[in-house]
């Protein structure tokens, strides 16, 4: 049995930027060289993931030292 749900695109509010430090990051692994593969600061690239998993409301990396791991929900 396949569902069809039916979504609202026009109600989502998603930040394209967040999505992408969130790949960027997961790709490089650590926010310092996520941040200079896209040209800016480590905090703000730190604050975009941190909204992206606020927004989400979950857990998207576990922080081990300097490096990131990605959660089962990242992955």
């Amino acid at each position: 049995m396949v569902m069809h749900i039916c979504m609202d695109w026009r109600s989502i509010q998603f930040d394209w930027n967040q999505a992408r430090a969130f790949l960027v990051t997961a790709e490089e692994g650590t926010l310092s060289a996520a941040a200079r593969a896209l040209g800016m600061t480590q905090p703000t690239l730190g604050r975009q993931v941190s909204a992206l998993e606020h927004t989400l409301g979950v857990q998207l990396f576990d922080r081990v030292g300097t490096g990131l791991t990605l959660t089962p929900t990242g992955l």
